[in-house]
């Protein structure tokens, strides 16, 4: 009998590697696959080193990168900073958090078209073709969703309304185990999961990374002041290195 699958969607991100960890061990999956996907990200300096470093720590049973130079072409004419070629992502404190107009207008300016949509299309395609049973799994979160519509639980409810006539060879669905807990949520779940969030870059702009696999942070970005935030809240300490305290 064929074994439920798991694809994690990972960018080597503290939420989806949080997700990953809870797919390997609460999923209850037979296998767990991740993939990864490169089209032009500032991030993508260390991403495949990252992730190589997080699929041999959770022992996945297979690890896949795929490129999508299209969607990095999509992101510089729509005006993306968060891919190479574009402008610097906006600089964001953890005082300036709570203001919506300017996480409004964060939000927009690291936005890639319909990035969250292709994922999860391509990866559905990637678990029709193993076939049986598999769930897509991803950090789509309650506080990212507050400026990023593709995270919500809307889009998790009807990107599955159209997995399920969208595959016809295996059952596909969309799952997403953060899906009602903030930054600060995740890093409490990451600690009782013993994830080693060390290893985890969540920088738009990293600065590289270290000896020992560890991203160095830019510390100036907002994806560096949600992390910075959360990590002193939930646990008290943050272990991320950052190039701007």
């Amino acid at each position: 009998m064929q074994t439920k699958i798991g694809v994690v969607l990972l960018s080597g991100g503290l939420d989806s590697t949080v997700a990953l960890w809870w797919a390997k061990k609460k999923g209850g999956y037979g296998e767990v696959h991740t993939l990864t996907f490169f089209y032009g990200s500032r991030e993508e300096r260390i991403t495949r080193k990252v992730c190589e470093i997080l699929a041999a720590l959770s022992k996945v049973e297979r690890q896949i990168f795929l490129e999508l130079p299209w969607l990095g072409e999509f992101s510089i004419r729509s005006g993306a900073t968060l891919v190479e070629g574009g402008d610097t992502p906006p600089k964001v404190s953890i005082s300036m958090l709570e203001d919506k107009k300017i996480m409004k207008n964060a939000s927009r300016s690291v936005w890639i078209p319909a990035r969250n949509l292709c994922f999860v299309s391509i990866a559905a395609s990637y678990a029709e073709s193993i076939g049986g049973e598999a769930e897509i799994i991803t950090g789509f979160n309650k506080e990212e969703a507050e400026t990023f519509p593709d995270n919500s639980p809307i889009f998790i409810e009807r990107m599955n309304a159209l997995l399920e006539v969208s595959t016809i060879k295996a059952k596909v669905a969309l799952r997403s185990p953060l899906i009602h807990l903030d930054k600060r949520g995740i890093c409490a779940l990451a600690k009782s999961l013993g994830v080693p969030v060390e290893y985890s870059n969540s920088c738009y702009d990293p600065a590289g990374i270290t000896k020992n696999g560890e991203p160095i942070h830019c510390g100036l970005c907002e994806s560096c002041a949600r992390r910075k935030r959360a990590f002193l809240e939930a646990v008290g300490s943050d272990p991320t290195i950052y190039a701007h305290k």
